[in-house]
Order: structure tokens, then C-alpha cells, then sequence
């Protein structure tokens, strides 16, 4: 098998040559993600929205915070969250209510059921996390944050 070669599936010999991606972090960052996200949608029994689990844990600790704030925190653009923060208004996981030192904007909080929501989804994601952390060991996975946040700033 060529070694800049990347496998696709488990049929070892239908084997796909991407070693041009192969060097590009976004590439594998990418992969990572959306391997993440299915996992836990798997695990929550439910598709989530990317990121959904982020922003409510955002909302949680900054409640009252506008949705540009909760938006830049997340790494998302306003058009991104908006659908975002809809789907939970109407499952009834927040409430927005016009910012009182601007009109235009809303502050965003979440209600109980979004609290408990958040929960749940707590004990799924920590879970997931612990097996990262066992699969990397403590130090390789602190490491990996480190190198994301180093990534963050760069880009």
C-alpha cells in the first residue's frame, strides 16, 4: 500500500490517495469534527446541531449575553447560530429578550428545561471525552487542546 495513502472504509483494497490532504491540518480537523459530532448524536440518540452542545454550555455560563457575544465565543458567524438559537427557543430551551443597552440586540438565557438538556448532554459529552482521554493519555490530550488553541490564533 502507498504510504501517503488514506483508507476509506474497511475495504483494504480499494485504497484512495489523498496524500495531498494528508499534510493539511483543516483536512484532519475537519474529519475529527464531524467523527465527533456523529458520536455524540449516536450516543445523545438524537441528531444535534453542530455545535449545539457549545453553545448551550456558552449561554449556561454567560446568561444574559447577547447573541453576537455567544456567536463570536463559539467560533460561529451570527447567520450560523440564529438557526441555532430558533430551534431552541422553540423546544423551549431559552429565551431571548431585547438587551437593555441595545435595543436591537437580544440577551439570551436558558430556561430549565434548557439547563437539564444541557445535563444530559453533559453526561454523554464528558463520557466521550473520557475515552478520548484514555486513548490519548492526559498529557497527549491537553497537549492536543494546547496545539487547537495555538491553531485558533494563527488562522
Amino acid at each position: 500500500m502507498n504510504e501517503d495513502a488514506i483508507v476509506v472504509g474497511n475495504d483494504q483494497t480499494k485504497e484512495l490517495t489523498l496524500s495531498s490532504l494528508d499534510k493539511i491540518v483543516g483536512f484532519h480537523m475537519r474529519k475529527a469534527i464531524l467523527k465527533a459530532l456523529s458520536r455524540v448524536s449516536k450516543v445523545a440518540g438524537r441528531n444535534l446541531a453542530t455545535g449545539q452542545y457549545s453553545v448551550m454550555a456558552i449561554i449556561d455560563e454567560n446568561p444574559g449575553r447577547t447573541q453576537s457575544a455567544i456567536a463570536e465565543a463559539a467560533g460561529l458567524d451570527r447567520s450560523s447560530l440564529v438557526p441555532i438559537l430558533n430551534q431552541f427557543e422553540k423546544n423551549g430551551f431559552i429565551t431571548r429578550v431585547p438587551a437593555t443597552n441595545d435595543k436591537r440586540a437580544y440577551s439570551v438565557s436558558l430556561t430549565d428545561d434548557g439547563r437539564q438538556e444541557l445535563k444530559d448532554l453533559d453526561v454523554m459529552i464528558r463520557e466521550i471525552e473520557m475515552n478520548v482521554i484514555r486513548g490519548l493519555g492526559e498529557k497527549d490530550h491537553q497537549q492536543l487542546i494546547d496545539l487547537l488553541k495555538r491553531y485558533h490564533s494563527i488562522i
